[in-house]
Order: structure tokens, then sequence, then C-alpha cells
């Protein structure tokens, strides 16, 4: 199949040597277009990574969920628990609860968020990828016990000083008498690591029976822990679920899943992947004016030839197709090279990674997730930019009358030899 003449011209003007200085400036602009690519592919695959990473260690630690109960006590927990294990989509239900506490050893304090739950069910729930099953047995065999047990994280456990099974005190501001703070000393069964500093720090778990006497709650809880089978949507189902338990009150429970308890922290995340991307993009933009920039000197260059083309009988339209063709195989090049560079980049991360301050990031890793629609829609974007860019001096070419194109050549090589 022989290819038509335009592409043919373009290429070889593409690939014409004659003027050192237009090949060094095509493989300046098709580097522009590399660096701008590949710095969008390796920040938005980070962007995906953090947003990604949050995610799950997020919803390895708490539920999809939590159901609370509105204008009352939440007594009933058990039966509402039972009626919500029948309905769809949901996967686990546990009852909980919550408590600002204060962690205390002979060699350090920190203030925590305890958590009471029940071992059986917790460790069936995504949770138990972070604990190991002896912490949830040591922790049910603990209720019963003089000393009650405790399972902490491994930041905490360098806070405190302890190790496993020293004892800790925990210090509550509620529960005591006249209005005194209530103390209790646990020993620690297990200790977790999810690799998200905010919770290793700040996150105790103890048994659920254990917390209501230490609250001095009786038989009540905080609410109601409940995954579904769809973390993405979960406040659809698990909100749908919780309205038929009262039909009658339709706000005697509240439903607050994880994109509204977590909602400033992942706006935080899209906001500032938004941002970089529209400021890194300006690189692709700059690469494009070098791209319409590059097309000028090569229609300065190729004006004698545009001449004799129109004059064989070139219609506008070829030179036009011509001059955009040269500027779309820059823009190839340099989103080819760029989206390549990207990915080896993003590859190189994942493999050896970088490491971070988990104190500042709450990630002791930089993550990595590529997906490929967003790798698409950098190349599409950056093909377009491109493809734009090329419109103003191909139209020029495309308007430039043969007698005009003689005409400079010869006066471009009058100045010369003069």
């Amino acid at each position: 199949m022989q290819l038509p003449y335009e592409i043919k011209i373009a290429l070889r003007y593409i690939s014409s040597r004659r003027k050192a200085a237009v090949s060094l400036i095509t493989l300046i602009t098709i580097g522009g277009v590399a660096v701008g690519v590949s710095a969008l592919t390796v920040v938005t695959s980070v962007w995906n990574g953090f947003e990604a990473e949050f995610l799950e260690k997020l919803l390895g630690i708490n539920a999809h969920a939590v159901l609370l109960r509105n204008h009352d006590v939440f007594r009933n927990h058990r039966e509402v628990a039972e009626a919500l294990r029948k309905e769809p989509h949901i996967a686990h239900v546990a009852p909980f609860v919550y408590s600002e506490v204060i962690a205390q050893s002979a060699a350090g304090v920190q203030g925590v968020a305890i958590k009471g739950l029940d071992p059986k069910i917790a460790r069936d729930t995504p949770l138990g990828r972070y604990v190991k099953p002896e912490a949830f047995v040591a922790l049910s065999e603990s209720a019963s016990s003089t000393t009650a047990g405790i399972i902490i994280g491994n930041d905490l456990l360098e806070v405190l000083h302890t190790r496993l099974g020293q004892s800790i005190s925990i210090i509550s501001p509620y529960g005591g008498r006249d209005g005194e703070p209530r103390t209790q000393a646990f020993r620690v069964v297990g200790v977790f690591h999810s690799g998200m500093y905010e919770f290793d720090a700040r996150m105790v778990f103890i048994d659920l029976s254990e917390a209501q006497r230490f609250l001095r709650l009786y038989e009540t809880v905080t609410g109601l822990e409940v995954w579904s089978d769809d973390p993405l949507k979960s406040g659809e189902s698990i909100s749908l679920a919780a309205k038929k338990l009262e039909p009658t009150d339709p706000l005697a429970y509240d439903v607050r899943d994880w994109s509204r308890t977590n909602r400033g922290l992942f706006g935080a995340v899209k906001s500032q992947k938004a941002l970089i991307t529209i400021v890194l993009g300006f690189i692709v933009l700059v690469a494009a004016f070098n791209i319409m920039a590059t097309l000028i000197l090569l229609i300065l260059e190729k004006g004698r030839e545009i001449a004799i083309l129109k004059s064989l009988g070139a219609t506008n339209r070829s030179i036009l197709y011509i001059f955009v063709l040269d500027g779309q195989i820059i823009g190839f090049i340099g989103c080819t090279l760029g989206i390549l560079l990207g990915l080896t980049i993003c590859g190189v991360l994942q493999e050896y990674g970088l490491k971070l301050d988990p104190r500042v990031y709450y990630l002791e890793h930089l993550p990595i997730v590529v997906r490929p629609i967003e790798v698409f829609l950098v190349a599409i974007g950056a093909m377009t930019a491109a493809t734009v860019a090329t419109l103003f001096p191909a139209f020029r070419a495309a308007d430039l009358p043969p007698v005009e194109g003689l005409t400079q050549r010869q006066a471009i090589r009058g100045r010369t030899k003069a």
C-alpha cells in the first residue's frame, strides 16, 4: 500500500538534516513534550497511590460505616445487628464502644482513642489483616482475668517504651466517682502494624465487655460498625438497610460512612492532585509552543519547496495537512517517550520504594498506583495540545503564495551572499 504524498513529505521534512538548528530545536521540543508527559504520569500515579493507600488503611482499621442511635442510648444493639446481617450487601456487623483516653506507662504517656470490640467478630473483619489471631484470642480470654488485655499499635509501643506482656494504665475522664478520672491497668496482649502512623500511635483495642465496665456503660454501646460488600457504595446500601430498622421513625439512626467522616482528608488529596496536575500541565503547554516555533522555522526553511509543491498542483489543504502532521509526529514521539519514561520511573519507585516520614505523611512508603485510563488521558491531552499548536503555522504555510515563497528564498540567499 502506497502512502499519500503528504505523509511522505511530512516524514521527509521531520527527518531532514540540512538545517542543524531546526533539527536541534525539534529534538528539544520532543524532549519538552516527553518531560511534561512523564511528569504528569508520575505525579498522577503518586496521588492515586496516596488515595488508594489512605482508603485501604482507613477501611482496614475502621468500618465502612458506623450506625449510631439518635435521641437515646444504644441498648438493643444485638437485635439491630441481627436485623442488619440479614440485609443484602451487608458483610459484617459488630458492636463497639469508643472513647478518648490517656495511655500511660512508667516511661511515657500518650492521648489515644480506645475502642471496645468483640474479638470473635473483629477477627473476621478487615481488621484481622493487621492483628494476629492469637492476639484476638488473648484479648477474649483476658476479659475474665484480673488484668484485662489490650492491643496497641507498634508506634504507640515505642512512645510508651513498653513491650508485649507488660502493663500500661488507661486513664479516662469518665466513669470515676464524683467526677474523678478512672484509671485501670491493662496488659499488652497484642501489637498491630497498619503502616499508618495516625492509627499505629493513637488507637488501642480492648474487649467489648471490659470497655463497658471500664466506662460504666452497662449493656449499652456507642454504636455498630458495619461493613458492606462494596466500600464505594457502602453509604447508600447501609443507609437503605438502616431505614428498615424503624420505618416509623426515619431519624432513629444515624449512618456515617467513611466518605462522610473523612471528607476533609480525601478532599485535600483530590484538590492537591488537581492543582499539581494543572501546574505540571503548563510544561506540556510550553512544549506545544515549542512545536509552534519549530514549525514556523520549518516553514521559513521550506518556503521554496512549498511554492514548488503549489506550482505542481498541491492544494492548500494538502500543505495544511503536511505541517499539521509534522507537529503531530513531534507530539506522538514526545508522548511515547514521556509515557515510557514515566512508567519506568513508577516501576522503579514501586520496586525499591521511597521512605516517608509517617509523622508527616501518615504513610511509611511512597505509594504508586498507575491507572491506564489516566495515562491515556494524559497522552490525549498532550496530543491535543500538540495538534492545536500546529494550526497557526500550518494555516500560514497553506496561505503562502507560490511567488512569495520563491522570492523569500531568493532574498534569503541574497542576504547570505552579501
